[in-house]
């Protein structure tokens, strides 16, 4: 488990959660877990899972052959995440409730990586989503070494077999808007599910890339003008959904409550 994991379980009630998650799952949870706030509404707790995918798998896959790209590791650190009140997104300084850090984690691996955190019943209206740069100390055994000063490190090879990967030392702070002003979370509605789409961050011209030593390496020394086009990419590829099955993967009729910008 990551760090921010271990603090939100502090923060949370332990339970146990079906399946992995490549996403953020927000579960809300029953009656006997409330404590009840002023105003009479109960409080639950919250789950947030982060995910990996690739809404084009045909083009770029997650540990499946595609014709632009396969993905085998898709490492981030991530901050605490703001979400911000209904009513309260034109302010200046809006309204928001923070969530636990998650870390460092590879997304792409099928582990499952959460936080949890207390929340009354709400309405937001968006949420920021902050990348920082990992510590020169691996914080969990298996972190990549190259990992290091750098915030995104995405790796795999191409349909010749030519390995790649990007490394990107941003840390931005990604806004998403809610699709229709706002979006409800409620102990009946509180499964959410944030994505970090592979397919919409890898809209590159891999082709274009400058080779060495037969691997391909996109970052601020090497191909540095394919690493601007990808941290470009990093906002569209971000989008929060509804998650009415709670099984930490996109519905089948997916509701999309929020975008990047």
């Amino acid at each position: 488990m990551t760090r921010g994991g271990a603090l939100g379980m502090i923060a949370g009630v332990f339970r146990a959660v079906p399946g992995f998650a490549l996403g953020i799952l927000i579960c809300g949870f029953g009656p006997g877990c409330s404590s009840g706030t002023e105003t009479g509404n109960p409080s639950f707790t919250a789950e947030l899972s982060y995910t990996a995918y690739s809404s084009a798998p045909a083009i770029v896959g997650v540990h499946t052959a595609a014709s632009r790209a396969r993905v085998e590791s898709a490492w981030l650190d991530l901050d605490r995440v703001a979400l911000s009140t209904a009513g309260s997104c034109a302010l200046a300084a809006p309204t928001q409730i923070k969530v636990p850090a998650l870390g460092v984690g590879d997304h792409a691996s099928g582990v499952h990586h959460f936080t949890r955190f207390e929340v009354d019943p709400s309405a937001f209206c968006a949420l920021d989503l902050p990348f920082v740069q990992a510590p020169g100390t691996p914080v969990e055994s298996g972190e990549p070494p190259s990992l290091e000063q750098h915030s995104i490190m995405i790796a795999g090879a191409l349909p010749d077999g030519t390995p790649f990967t990007v490394l990107s030392a941003a840390t931005p702070t990604l806004h998403l808007v809610a699709e229709q002003g706002s979006f409800e979370m409620g102990m009946n509605n509180a499964q959410m599910l944030i994505t970090f789409d592979l397919a919409a961050w890898l809209d590159l011209d891999f082709d274009s890339a400058t080779r060495s030593a037969g691997e391909i390496v996109i970052s601020a020394d090497q191909n540095p003008l394919l690493l601007a086009e990808f941290e470009s990419n990093l906002a569209r590829g971000v989008a929060l959904y509804r998650d009415r099955d709670g099984d930490g993967t996109l519905d089948v009729s997916p509701e999309r409550l929020a975008h990047g910008q």
